[in-house]
């Protein structure tokens, strides 16, 4: 799953936050603060109010998820993702929106390294992926989860997809491992 904006965006820009690092994998305690997060359209826009804000936003390090898919995922039963409040605004219009910062907990190592193209360190760690072929085995039933060969990748499970694209959602692009090409983010 790929964050997928229109060019003029809206940009998630963080205002104020927490002093924490939401693309681990690994569960966050005691976090006090929301986020406050400015969503910005390009200057080069002709008309900034045509670029709404997405369901999505952010990289895969700062992950923005809406109200919307949020429900999405509980409905389909995902209970490994932490959540942290943020206050957004979008610019345009100065109307608030409810998002919330996703932390996807667990990494699961789903690569089928006899299948994958892998480009390999000294010490075996992945350092690029040329061709990537999943192993539905080791996925262990998870429907969303980072890939431990490649932390910043999110992989989501067909039926989260399907439920995502039914519900219209916006700001998304599912690249399934097949099409894969290296530098993919």
């Amino acid at each position: 799953m790929l964050v997928d904006t229109p060019w003029a965006g809206p940009i998630a820009k963080v205002i104020s936050g927490p002093d924490i690092m939401v693309d681990d994998g690994v569960f966050i305690d005691n976090v006090k603060n929301n986020y406050e997060i400015l969503l910005s359209v390009d200057e080069q826009a002709d008309n900034p109010e045509e670029f709404q804000p997405c369901d999505i936003h952010g990289s895969t390090r700062n992950l923005m998820f809406s109200s919307r898919l949020i429900d999405i995922l509980n409905k389909q039963g995902v209970d490994n993702i932490q959540y942290f409040n943020a206050n957004t605004i979008y610019e345009p219009t100065g109307e608030q929106y409810n998002y919330k910062i996703a932390n996807v907990l667990g990494i699961i190592s789903g690569l089928d390294m006899d299948k994958s193209d892998v480009i390999l360190s000294r010490k075996g760690n992945v350092l690029e992926i040329e061709k990537m072929v999943l192993d539905e085995e080791k996925m262990q039933g998870h429907n969303i989860f980072r890939l431990q060969e490649s932390i910043m990748h999110i992989v989501v499970h067909k039926t989260i997809k399907e439920a995502i694209e039914a519900e219209k959602l916006t700001g998304f692009m599912f690249v399934p491992d097949e099409e894969f090409e290296p530098g993919m983010l």
